[in-house]
């Protein structure tokens, strides 16, 4: 998805080709159809192979495993595994691995209970890194000190406030942790239940920068040096949930209804919330939802996975007592230089995260721009493959 260019596309599917007719999506079909979801290897292939046999003849499409071996082409995807659609592990006593869905799809309720989750995560673990404020050092402190990048949710690059309105760039395959603080992360996350790895960013949306630079004022000292912990930081203004940092209120442009604001300081770079969105396949999402109210202008893509973030009716939540309800639904959308938010791809599957792009003052309008990792008001026309 993020290797593709604004004027550059894959060969297209030919009109009548459903886009969820793929290899990947056989195999993710095939496991969804057996009564426990769960498949060893060989048999997930053949199955997949099978059930590819039989839709393409009753749809009168071509076959997705083509070629002498389709068993191997099946194999592949599960290797590969781009789409993270599949989880596999061995079973006490197996001697093969086994497979099963990394999610379920159209499920509201354990979509919201992640959701959830996460946001619970980024409030007690990332935010007293992000908006802890340094405590004076004693006098006799030898060098300043820097606080600790150990987030859950790892940053696309550690912007400064003067250069992220130029728009710096990160290669999609670089590292996006500076070498000096690898070794302290992985210390420091070593107790942690979940870590979340860096994730990848298109290269349309940040462009190349030669050095890592420090983080925002806010979570540095003059002088980089030793490491702060959290009972170096002052916490009293942390915020503890979504409804701390941002609101709804008319946006400030013209005829575009509501818009989502700052309520307090966002330093630049830090992950302030999450995109939620019900995943469906993409087949169910074109029987259920496509042309239904506003759907299409309020979902999104994660991968070859759509995240539905509208109600039965194709309307956005607007009840902020629904467990539905998500800020981040109200951000107008405006161009990469204009943006101080955007859309990432986080490495927990259908994960998508809020990222400040800029230093964001109280009462400004949070402005994203979803670049080409996660994809809106996608176009059947220029379906790829």
């Amino acid at each position: 998805m993020g290797e593709l260019s604004n004027t550059v596309f894959k060969k297209a599917r030919s009109s009548t080709q459903p886009r969820w007719h793929s290899q990947s999506y056989m195999v993710f079909l095939a496991l969804r159809q057996h009564p426990e979801h769960c498949l060893p290897r060989n048999e997930l292939l053949h199955a997949a192979v099978n059930l590819d046999k039989k839709i393409s003849g009753e749809l009168g499409l071509p076959r997705v495993f083509k070629g002498k071996t389709p068993c191997n082409s099946a194999s592949a995807i599960l290797t590969n595994n781009s789409d993270r659609y599949f989880i596999g592990f061995k079973p006490e006593g197996s001697r093969s691995m086994h497979f099963k869905l990394a999610y379920e799809p159209g499920d509201p309720n354990t979509a919201i209970k992640e959701y959830h989750k996460w946001n619970k995560k980024l409030a007690e673990h990332d935010w007293p890194y992000c908006f802890g404020i340094p405590k004076p050092l004693p006098p006799t402190a030898a060098v300043a000190a820097t606080v600790a990048r150990c987030l859950l949710y790892k940053p696309p690059l550690l912007f400064s406030s003067s250069t992220a309105s130029t728009s710096p760039s990160l290669s999609s395959s670089a590292s996006t942790s500076s070498p000096s603080d690898s070794s302290t992360t992985t210390s420091l996350h070593s107790s942690c239940i979940t870590f979340i790895e860096p994730m990848k960013v298109d290269s349309s949306a940040i462009k190349q920068q030669e050095e890592p630079v420090p983080p925002s004022a806010a979570m540095t000292t003059t002088t980089p040096g030793s490491v702060l912990t959290l009972d170096q930081l002052d916490l009293t203004h942390v915020p503890t949930n979504i409804d701390d940092i941002v609101y709804v209120a008319p946006s400030a442009i013209a005829n575009a209804g509501s818009g989502l604001f700052a309520k307090r300081h966002l330093p630049c770079d830090i992950p302030i919330g999450f995109y939620f969105g019900v995943p469906m396949t993409e087949d169910e999402y074109d029987s259920l939802k496509d042309r239904i109210g506003r759907a299409s202008e309020y979902s999104i893509m994660y991968r070859k996975t759509v995240l539905d973030a509208t109600d039965e009716s194709g309307q956005p939540v607007t009840d902020p007592q629904s467990e539905f309800y998500c800020p981040f639904h109200f951000m107008n959308e405006t161009d990469e230089r204009q943006a101080n938010i955007l859309f990432v791809e986080g490495s927990v599957v259908n994960q998508v995260i809020c990222w400040t792009k800029k230093d964001i003052q109280p009462g400004e309008e949070l402005l994203v721009w979803y670049g080409k990792d996660v994809n809106r008001y996608w176009d059947k026309k220029k379906d790829v493959l």
